[in-house]
């Protein structure tokens, strides 16, 4: 869930620019965005929620996030809501369904709704198989089953060819959306993880449709691993809309209550990403309709990036040294996070600290 979206963002800007290594950094580009696999994902867990059709819910979040980067085909099923599905065999049905893997109870039961939830519009059986298999992974990881396991299962299940590794598929993979050139890689990368960032980076790795890769592994890697690092679940939150993010907050509350969450939820609109300011950077118009949606004041009004001040954390990093100096020691034992891992609490510590400012 978080995990996917965080996934979806990271990947969101290598999906057109792909590259063929772990070691980028900083992790999440400043220019990084949510991308539809995260609207989807979101109208998912909203419609389990409150009980509601599917259909009638992703038209309406497709309304409030039109330029979100959906397929040609789900445009139309949503502009023209002919009540049909479009055969689809795309990844799109993977990407959106983490949600299931957490909200129900039986293997039984989230496969049934792993496919009642892709046949809205990906009735094709390919289709459908990439929906029940990542919902599988999920459900498997976060019943405790080890990675041998998850690999057995859904070989057996669903014929995927799991027993590459990620050095195996990289030279050879390129973009490709439809499930069966997508679902298996993906859990290949968190097959070949040590840890929920490492599964991002793996994916990335990759290639290919990297924005829906990453956004497989995440929600994989999040239940097999538990919660994510505190500073990416704040990165992946804050670039959420306000909805959205109380969207999220709620269904993990009531299907897997975490304070990690909970605490991305409460700094995620309290500070903003900032352009880039490499003069050289080029940026989309989609991104920075992006970028302005999350940028707001207290009474919800927009804010232009430039208006934002030096004391709001722009990066999840210190600008300057001066910075540095002027915040000086952090009381690692008293910040109030759940965990009280030093290195995620000097990440929040920064962001606690300059926000006092």
């Amino acid at each position: 869930m978080l995990g996917a979206i965080a996934g979806d963002v990271v990947g969101s800007v290598y999906e057109w620019n792909n590259i063929k290594h772990k070691d980028f950094n900083p992790l999440f580009s400043q220019r990084a965005f949510f991308t539809d696999d995260s609207v989807l994902t979101v109208a998912l867990m909203d419609a389990i929620d409150r009980s509601v059709s599917y259909d009638t819910v992703m038209r309406w979040y497709y309304t409030q996030h039109p330029n979100a980067g959906y397929g040609h085909r789900f445009h139309h099923w949503c502009k023209y809501d002919t009540g049909m599905a479009y055969n689809s065999w795309g990844n799109g049905s993977a990407m959106r369904t983490s949600a299931v893997g957490y909200a129900y109870d039986t293997i039984e039961e989230v496969l049934e709704k792993a496919k009642h939830y892709a046949s809205f519009t990906h009735d094709h059986p390919e289709g459908i198989k990439g929906a029940q298999a990542t919902s599988a992974c999920i459900f498997m990881a976060r019943s405790g089953a080890t990675k041998e396991a998850i690999r057995t299962y859904v070989t057996n299940q669903f014929g995927y060819d799991l027993d590459r590794t990620i050095d195996d598929i990289r030279p050879i993979y390129e973009f490709n959306e439809s499930c069966q050139g997508t679902v298996p890689e993906a859990i290949v990368a968190f097959l070949d993880s040590t840890d929920f960032e490492d599964a991002i980076r793996c994916a990335v790795s990759l290639g290919g449709d990297s924005d829906t890769l990453t956004c497989i592994t995440g929600g994989i890697a999040e239940a097999f691993y538990g919660d994510i690092p505190h500073d990416i679940a704040v990165q992946a939150m804050h670039r959420l809309t306000p909805q959205m993010r109380d969207v999220v907050v709620k269904f993990y509350d009531k299907y897997r209550p975490s304070e990690t969450v909970r605490l991305a939820h409460k700094l995620a609109g309290q500070f903003v990403v900032a352009k880039p300011v490499e003069k050289d950077e080029v940026f989309h118009e989609q991104q920075q309709a992006f970028w302005k949606m999350v940028v707001k004041d207290e009474n919800d009004n927009v804010v232009k990036t430039k208006q934002v001040g030096e004391k709001v954390c722009l990066t999840m990093e210190l600008r300057s040294e001066e910075e540095k100096e002027r915040l000086g020691t952090i009381d690692h034992e008293n910040w109030p996070g759940p965990n009280k891992d030093k290195e995620n609490a000097t990440v929040l510590g920064k962001i606690k600290q300059l926000l006092e400012l």
